[in-house]
Parts: structure tokens; sequence; C-alpha cells
């Protein structure tokens, strides 16, 4: 993964210049970690940097303010930021499944 492509799809994802988002380089290194963790077979870098991307607008969302900020005269309310921003993140994370290992299964026995 490159941690670039992933920094630019964050600032698109969150709507930030170019200056804005490189703030945000050690959460995308987090993020493209995390993923490469799970990685059980190579291929799809732009499926696990789009995730990656995902993961931090998500994060980012849920240190804003909820449902509006203000800046100057202008207001702004999207009480569904949050939750559109998780929707991503789990879709973005869906694309990228076929690359990552089943974290999300076990078996267990039944008395």
């Amino acid at each position: 993964m490159d941690i670039e492509n992933v920094l630019k799809r964050v600032q698109l994802l969150h709507g930030l210049d170019r200056g804005e988002a490189e703030a945000y380089r050690p959460l995308a290194q987090e993020a493209a970690a995390r993923l490469e963790k799970s990685r059980v077979k190579p291929g799809g870098d732009s499926l696990l940097e789009a995730a990656a991307a995902a993961l931090v607008h998500w994060q980012l969302c849920l240190l804003e303010p909820a449902g509006s900020f203000t800046t100057g005269d202008v207001h702004a309310a999207d009480p569904d930021a949050r939750s559109a921003a998780k929707a991503l993140w789990r879709s973005a994370l869906a694309g990228a499944a076929p690359y990552l290992a089943d974290e999300g299964f076990a078996f267990r026995s039944m008395p």
C-alpha cells in the first residue's frame, strides 16, 4: 500500500486541502498497518488503500462535534455524517475482504 494514495483519498473524503490531510499521516499509517497485518494474499492495494482512507475518515468524523458546526456566519448540520462514514468504512472493508483474513468467524463447541 502507498500511504500517499491513502492520504489523497482522506483528503477527498474529508474535504481537506493537502496540508490538512498531511496532519493525519500517522492515522493513515496506522490504518494501513492494521490492514496489512490482516492481509492474506498479495494484490488489492487500491482496495486496501480505499479501506484505510475510509477508516481514517470515520475516525475524523468521530472526533468532530456530532450533528453540526459553525464557522463565522456559516452553519452546517449533518446528523448522519458519522453513520455515513461508518457505512463507507464497512463497505470499503467488504471490498477489500478477499485480500484480508476473516477475523469475524470462530468455531466453538456446543454442549
